[in-house]
Parts: structure tokens; sequence; C-alpha cells
């Protein structure tokens, strides 16, 4: 998931002007959790995602793509981290990227709430709606530059993608959860 899902949320809600931001990596996470022996959530991120968001509101325009470095997969335990790196799971040697593209972003009073595209996970591409909450802007601190950020939820069934080992076990619904920051260009 290398530049995922990162790019979601950078305009400066300017009316009617399109806007064109860079995810920062610095301030970009996307997150997942996934039922674990049905009886808690394994949660895990991607250390390393890129991205980019034009923001039309007024317009088709629009545009997000985000992808995201499975090899940067990482649960916070070595053991557990090898074994979603392989190909019981991820598979990085072979899909070393996760990408999503939108199709359409959907916006209210101005700012985007959603947006409908293509996520493609281990060479399978699949519909994926992402739900943008908390949208906001300012501007950085040191350089004054417009600066967008956004709290990004979707969920997916792993066995979409082909990702079935370990189920029921191990959950087939994925929940993500992205926080995303991006400085306009």
């Amino acid at each position: 998931m290398k530049k995922l899902l990162a790019c979601l949320l950078c305009a400066t809600g300017s009316a009617g002007a399109a806007e064109s931001f860079v995810l920062d990596p610095g301030h970009t996470f996307p997150s997942f959790e996934i039922r674990h022996q049905s009886v808690s959530f394994m949660r895990g991120k991607f250390n390393r995602s890129q991205g980019r968001v034009v923001l039309d509101p007024a317009g088709t325009g629009s545009r997000i793509e985000v992808s995201v470095d499975a090899a940067s997969g990482d649960t916070g335990h070595a053991g557990l981290n090898q074994k979603l790196l392989g190909s019981p799971f991820f598979n990085v040697a072979q899909f070393p990227e996760i990408h999503f593209v939108s199709s359409d972003v959907t916006f209210k009073d101005g700012k985007p709430v959603s947006a409908n595209g293509t996520l493609t996970l281990l060479g399978v591409s699949r519909p994926l709606t992402l739900d943008i909450r908390d949208y906001a802007c300012t501007r950085q601190f040191l350089t004054l530059r417009p600066l967008c950020g956004a709290d990004v939820h979707a969920s997916l069934k792993r066995s979409d993608f082909g990702m079935t080992w370990g189920i029921p076990l191990i959950g087939d619904e994925v929940n993500l959860a992205i926080e995303v920051e991006g400085v306009r260009e």
C-alpha cells in the first residue's frame, strides 16, 4: 500500500478554484486493523507513502492518487511483520506497491467528504470508497504554504484481493484509517 490512501484530502477550500497538493510523508499515516482470533484487533501501519491530490469543488477536475510502499508495513512486532510482508499476505517481493486512484470526489459545503476510486493490492484492482472526515486547512508554521489534512476511513474484504490465508481466525474485513496532510504545490 505504498502511496495508497495518503493523498486524499488536501485543498485550502478556495471557492471554485482547483488546487493541487503533494502528500507530506512525515504527516501521512495509512493504518489498518483486522480481527484476530475473534477476540481482539491487530493493528499496523505503513511507514512510507506518497501521493498527489487535486481538489476542484466547482467542477470535475478532482483527482487523488496515492501509493503505499507495502514493504514499509509495521505492526510493532518483528516476527509478525515478517509474516505479513510474505506471500500469505502482502507478498511484497512480487507486489511492492499498493495503489489508489480516485474516479470522483464528492464535496459538501466546499469540502471533500468522500472519494470513489480503485484500490490495487496484490495485482487485483477493486472499487473502494474513502470516507473523508475532519477536513481542515491552515498554513505551514515556517513557510506559510497552504496545508490541508483530514482523517480518512474505508473498509475492505482482504479476500476480494486474494488474501485468504487464515480466514476465519484472522478476519476478512480490514478497516483502514489514514491521517493525511498535504502541502499545496
